[in-house]
């Protein structure tokens, strides 16, 4: 078994496809000791800044004190508490739901929405960028599973025109995690309408981001209602930890007594609870910090146009410097970690073959000092990776669907 082992990870190596695990010591928001330097973090999922927000800190060492640090238990047993049930009244509040459904992470949430609410017999149609999270569910569902181009409307239509008379469940990510794009939430609204079966959205990096209160991508469209499931994290803006689902009354009882990752998972920390809570407060009374946010991504975007890269308009705090090539993308990385600026290489099977890139991505939390240090670092090395021909910021600047 060793053998084989160690022929797998020297194949990895040989592709530059090899992983390993960066260690950091004194996370301080955007700032992290790694390998006894500081670094800046530009490549992290905190976009508000919250999980160092010493009130939501605050509310998790209080809980701990009356809570103790784990439940115990599985919601269904005895690891139900009152945090518990006040964070998911207030996450189906702010998400303009009539319930919700915590889990123990966002992975976990997209696996027990999809394998509950699918079965043999059904059919899945998703957007060929969702999440693995959700390709992995719609697999372990044993559901048919039919996969349309990216944000490719007319071909999803086409799919679910083939199968009707069969159970649909449409997915789609609200915000593309790899490339920081945003879906047609009206359009996947209309063919669910259309052609009568079941909308799941993925809002997990639009939530706290996108829409004038932060409610995510279906507030200003007011299309919430329209979506039958809403999964989202408290990972990312809100800066804890946990997945949950929000939708109708009928469809949380039914997750909670036919979705496994639920059922059978130990719950949420209460601790953690109470700072989602408090994080989700934050999010509604101060939106100067959202503002913040977005003030920072369109500096970076105009910071980065001015250093000679090609962008898409900024539509998330997601931006993709597209390389190619593993290899080079690696080195890319190893250049900004010269200058103390930690992205990691993002390489297959996260993107395509071929798609190699690093993922940056903006905080509330970065300073103006921050913003201008990492675009002068791109604008050193762009000279040594990119041609004048080559688009690295825009990956929508592509081959054609067909």
């Amino acid at each position: 078994m060793n053998t084989f082992l160690e022929k797998e990870i020297s194949e990895l190596k040989d592709t530059h496809l090899y992983r390993r695990l960066k260690t950091l010591k004194k996370i301080d928001g955007v700032r992290a000791v790694f390998e006894g330097r500081e670094v800046l973090l530009f490549c992290g999922n905190d976009y508000l800044g919250l999980s160092r927000d010493p009130r939501v800190i605050d509310a998790a060492v209080t809980t701990a004190q009356t809570h103790g640090v784990g439940s115990g238990a599985a919601r269904l047993i005895s690891g139900s508490t009152d945090w518990h049930a006040r964070l998911e009244e207030e996450i189906a509040r702010f998400k303009g739901t009539a319930a919700a459904l915590l889990y123990s992470s966002g992975y976990l949430a997209n696996l027990g929405i999809l394998t509950a609410l699918a079965g043999k017999g059904d059919v899945i149609v998703m957007d060929k960028l969702c999440h693995a999270s959700a390709i992995d569910a719609a697999r372990l569902s044993q559901a048919t599973v039919r996969v349309f181009p990216h944000k490719n409307y007319r071909r999803c239509d086409e799919i679910l025109q083939r199968n009707k008379g069969a159970r649909t469940i449409l997915v789609s990510d609200s915000v593309f995690s790899m490339d920081g794009d945003v879906a047609d939430l009206e359009e996947l609204v209309r063919l669910k309408g259309k052609h009568d079966g079941l909308l799941v959205i993925d809002d997990a990096h639009g939530i706290g981001v996108l829409g004038s209160r932060g409610r995510g991508a279906a507030e200003d469209s007011n299309l919430t209602s329209r979506i039958d499931v809403t999964m989202g994290t408290l990972s990312k803006s809100i800066g804890c930890l946990g997945g949950f689902a929000a939708g109708s009354a009928a469809m949380i009882d039914y997750l909670i007594n036919f979705s496994r990752p639920f059922i059978f998972d130990t719950s949420l920390p209460p601790l953690l609870c109470a700072a989602a809570s408090r994080a989700l407060e934050l999010v509604d009374q101060e939106p100067e910090i959202r503002m913040r946010l977005w003030k920072n991504i369109h500096k970076v975007h105009a910071g980065l146009k001015k250093a000679g890269y090609s962008l898409a308009p900024a539509s998330s705090p997601i931006i993709p410097i597209v390389v190619g090539g593993e290899e080079s993308a690696l080195a890319l990385a190893e250049a900004l970690l010269r200058e103390g600026i930690l992205v990691p290489a993002v390489r297959y099977p996260t993107v395509p073959k071929g798609k190699a890139r690093l993922r940056l991505t903006v905080s509330a939390a970065h300073q103006d000092r921050d913003i201008e240090y990492v675009i002068k670092a791109l604008f050193r090395v762009k000279k040594h990776f990119f041609s004048d021909k080559i688009d690295p910021l825009n990956p929508f600047v592509e081959e054609t669907v067909q």
